[in-house]
């Protein structure tokens, strides 16, 4: 399948820390789905856990060419995990219609972090 674009995006873990103390659940529910606050709430670091979504977020729309804003915005843009723990995108209805528009047909998304920095490296396919 032909590549439609490959996107990228690193987040510091403090700076989405700082953002979390200035603003709490007002930036959590502007930017994370429910399932994704829920996910990351049970985990060691949440605010490591919810930077690796931010980058996929990010690199997400990125590779769609688009940057963050409509018809894709933070909350149509979902990181779940599967049964054996890998990363997935899930899209609002909206949102995959206007991937489906563009011919795009699947994506990928991989996810790294090392405690200070969390990436994100998406590719979407035709």
């Amino acid at each position: 399948m032909p590549v439609y674009g490959v996107g990228i995006d690193l987040v510091k873990v403090e700076r989405l820390e700082k953002l979390l103390e200035r603003w709490g659940e007002r930036f959590e529910t502007r930017i994370f789905t429910e399932l994704e606050r829920q996910f990351c709430s049970g985990r060691k670091n949440r605010a490591a856990c919810l930077a690796l979504r931010f980058a996929a977020k990010e690199a997400f729309v990125k590779a769609l060419g688009l940057g963050m804003r409509k018809p894709v915005l933070w909350l149509d843009v979902e990181v779940r995990q599967d049964a054996l723990g890998k990363p997935e995108i899930f899209l609002t209805p909206p949102a995959l219609q206007y991937c489906r528009e563009k011919g795009i047909r699947s994506w990928h998304l991989s996810l790294t972090d090392d405690g200070r920095y969390g990436a994100a490296v998406v590719v979407i396919e035709t």
